[in-house]
């Protein structure tokens, strides 16, 4: 079972506007990226493109976004069209790409949650591993394979997700609602912590880190702290970091 984005592009895009995206999910992963001011950066699984542009506006000198889904694609070319950046877009499975270039990180919103078993998630990683330079980095926001939420759990926040089957490969459902009620559903896989990093090991990864979400004082100024009680605690989504060697 896939996810065909190009049946749900307008709808996945709206999701992203939600508080949560851009206070937990945004800033932990710019939070890793660190400092991308002229960097060569490859956005992988970008989507419409609503990360690769502020990746862009923080500084990266040289950006690619790469996606599987041509509607997404689309979407990102649009916004380029309208106000120009430079960054390129391609339409391409992240596991058999193959660019004549290496970039100085590596960045991804959910990717690694598609693979559907320790295969796939090694071709992955093997891909995130031949785009790097030598000491480049890998950074990446995913499904946490160790939520422990159950199905509504997340609806405070406009979305559920499915807590996932005790064995490797599990599908897991995302469900994204907008304020009218009407709402898409993501599929992605449960994969173990331990087959992450043997993953990510056997493709030449080394100093993996997993970082919890932590929320912004900006945040927290916005919402309030008992506005993220539920997150914090169930933690749906996990931060990553890692390093070619």
């Amino acid at each position: 079972m896939t996810t065909d984005y190009d049946l749900i592009t307008t709808e996945y895009q709206r999701s992203k506007l939600q508080p949560w995206r851009r206070y937990a999910e945004g800033s932990l992963l710019f939070d890793l990226a660190g400092d991308l001011s002229g960097k060569k950066v490859l956005d992988l699984a970008c989507g419409e493109g609503f990360y690769t542009r502020m990746i862009r506006l923080r500084g990266a000198t040289r950006v690619m976004g790469v996606d599987l889904s041509a509607g997404m694609i689309d979407l990102a070319r649009q916004q380029e069209a309208s106000q120009p950046t430079g960054i390129d877009y391609r339409i391409h499975d992240v596991c058999d790409l193959a660019l004549d270039e290496t970039f100085d990180l590596v960045m991804a919103a959910y990717l690694l949650n598609y693979a559907s078993s320790a295969g796939a998630l090694l071709a992955m990683c093997q891909s995130i591993a031949r785009h790097l330079r030598p000491g480049g980095r890998f950074v990446t926001v995913n499904n946490n394979p160790g939520y422990t939420g159950d199905g509504d759990t997340m609806r405070h926040y406009q979305f559920c997700r499915d807590k996932a089957g005790e064995y490797e490969g599990a599908p897991v459902d995302w469900r994204f609602f907008n304020d009218d009620g009407s709402f898409c559903t993501v599929t992605n896989y449960h994969l173990s912590i331990q087959t992450h990093e043997q993953a990510l090991s056997l493709a030449g990864m080394g100093n993996i880190t997993w970082h919890d979400p932590l929320i912004p004082p900006e945040g927290l100024e916005a919402l309030g702290p008992d506005y993220w009680k539920l997150l914090k605690k169930h933690k749906p989504v996990i931060g990553l970091e890692c390093q070619r060697c």
